[in-house]
């Protein structure tokens, strides 16, 4: 009888047993190490980070380490061999519980938890609960678990891993050591699959794991994931184009001929290339994020022009992406890119998704109403070299031409208007106040008072801002504000609503920091015999008066006298 082994997939083969074997997680496992060597261990940890990072795995990896009867004094790393370490690694150990959250939402599943904390561990030093996407736990049951959670026994450790941390309430996170887990570089990825490779002797060219590594997008088991299902046959060499066509993506050459067609204003070339990708059974959605993909590399190279040196990207894009950005400029790419987007976004929901892919394609090519940007469609010359030389010239030359350019989607009627091709005349937005302010600036005096008093910031950066707007009773909130920041600052702004109780509104933080002034200058000289004298009084505001006659500042102080 012929002897069955389980096959096991990569993701599980390569899972890390030890704090060594994590990749891209230095600063987190320097951390952990230190804190287990000298028993300075929390009693509630919160990894975050997006899925296939490794918090699972570096939950067990704590779990064994702190539970491991082998372990050496001076080192973390668990020893893999002991009961403790046997029994965590294939899921039998009496005091590692794992609780799938997305499965035990309820108060009920948490209060069975609480009332087996009280038992001593069986066989190691600590009784463990590792609860998997905690932030899918209801109201309730966050409730029932935070006193435990303050106060647990000795002998119980929480650790808890979650893709959505802004979901947890703030009360239980303020009980634990949060640890955000970073994606994995794309380089560090590459080396990784690299010596998956070498191992499983596998035949694959280096563009066909940048491929999956790109599709990866920082996550190592989606990486593995992928490269597994790329192995159908390991007799047989895996190339770009095998991968592409798992991945439903069209090939990179064909994108980006398509894109260059694009440019030159061959309507009719480019649709009929469209129409190939299509038939070679590339997926409409897919040829557009492609493009997109494209545009994007095309926008990093013209900024950092030593990208066409980065061996971790395929020679093919470095080539047609330096050559490309050469020939255009960032306005353009700006606006090019922000038509695909909307395109993008449109086919989504969608019907008929390969004819409206074509008009999207005919969009651009006559959106600047057949006068070619930058003289790009005239000039184009494929055989032309570029040379960095050149390079700069003619990046200095483009960004001195004048021309206005109108960029207006037919849903959402967004308008970009500039006179100059660099992006001067647009504003720029550095924090949360600014955004709010640029509002009142350009008289939306409605949306600014909105979002001054009724709008809760969670988390800003530039182009992607999200907020608590339970206040607010308007459907297309932020369908308004997003159109007219991204008419005023010349970019696309992703704004995203919150049901997270953090933070403030501006006006509360007003308020707050105009009381902290008025404390302060109850200490002031004059405030003070002022006050002495008129004894019923009370600082009600506090102006500052820049341009007085005696360069000093005034303090008005709107003095009210209790009636």
């Amino acid at each position: 009888m012929k002897d069955f082994t389980e096959y096991k997939v990569l993701a599980r083969k390569y899972r890390p047993k030890k704090f060594k074997d994590l990749v891209g997680q230095n600063l987190l496992v320097e951390i952990l190490s230190s804190a287990i060597i000298n028993e300075r261990l929390a009693h509630a940890y919160v990894l975050t980070g997006v899925r296939g990072v490794g918090k699972t795995t570096i939950a067990r990896l704590i779990a064994m380490s702190i539970n491991c009867q082998k372990r050496e004094k001076n080192h973390c790393e668990p020893c893999g061999n002991c009961d403790s370490c046997v029994s965590t690694g294939i899921d039998s150990n009496l005091d590692v519980i794992e609780i799938d959250a997305a499965s035990n939402t309820g108060v009920d599943n948490v209060r069975e938890i609480i009332d087996n904390v009280k038992y001593k561990p069986v066989i190691g030093k600590f009784k463990i609960y590792i609860i998997d996407e905690v932030h899918m736990l209801s109201k309730s049951a966050f409730n029932a678990l935070l006193k435990t959670l303050e106060e647990p026994p000795e002998h119980v450790k929480f650790i808890f891993a979650t893709t959505e941390v802004q979901k947890i309430p703030i009360t239980v996170l303020s009980r634990c050591q949060r640890f955000n887990l970073l994606r994995i570089e794309k380089s560090i990825l590459t080396k990784y699959l690299l010596n998956i490779v070498d191992k499983e002797k596998i035949d694959i060219d280096k563009d066909a794991i940048s491929l999956i590594v790109r599709a990866a997008d920082g996550s190592m088991r989606d990486g593995l994931s992928l490269l597994d299902q790329a192995i159908t046959d390991q007799n047989i060499k895996i190339d770009a184009k095998i991968i592409a066509k798992m991945l439903g993506l069209a090939e990179r050459e064909k994108i980006y001929q398509l894109l260059e067609n694009i440019l030159k204003g061959n309507a009719s070339e480019s649709l009929d290339l469209y129409k190939n990708l299509f038939d070679l059974g590339a997926d409409v959605i897919m040829i557009f994020d492609e493009l997109l993909n494209a545009v994007h590399f095309i926008t990093q190279i013209k900024i950092s022009p030593n990208l066409k040196d980065d061996i971790y990207i395929p020679e093919l894009e470095r080539n047609k992406g330096f050559e490309l950005s050469s020939k255009i400029t960032l306005n353009n790419l700006n606006i090019i890119w922000q038509i695909l987007f909307k395109g993008f976004q449109e086919l989504q929901t969608g019907l008929h998704l390969f004819q409206h892919g074509e008009m999207i394609i005919l969009r651009i090519i006559y959106f600047f109403d057949t006068s070619n940007p930058d003289n790009f469609y005239n000039n184009f010359n494929k055989d032309k070299v570029i040379t960095p030389a050149k390079y700069e010239e003619s990046n200095k030359s483009n960004q001195n031409k004048e021309q206005k350019t109108i960029l207006e989607s037919n849903n959402d009627n967004i308008v970009l208007e500039n006179k100059k091709i660099n992006n001067s005349q647009y504003e720029s937005v550095d924090n949360f106040r600014q955004f709010v302010e640029m509002f009142f600036k350009h008289k939306e005096g409605i949306l600014h008072t909105k979002l001054y008093n009724d709008v809760t910031l969670i988390s800003f950066k530039e182009g992607e801002v999200t907020i608590n707007m339970e206040k607010i009773s308007d459907k297309d909130f932020i369908k308004k504000i997003s159109k007219l920041i991204s008419t005023w600052t010349g970019r696309i702004w992703k704004i995203s609503s919150s049901t997270s109780n953090i933070g403030k509104s501006l006006n509360e933080e007003d308020i707050i920091n105009q009381q902290k002034e008025i404390e302060l200058m109850k200490n002031n000289s004059k405030v003070k015999k002022i006050l002495k004298e008129f004894p019923d009084s009370k600082i009600h505001s506090i102006t500052q008066l820049i341009d007085t006659t005696d360069n000093e500042v005034i303090i008005d102080s709107n003095i009210r006298k209790e009636k």
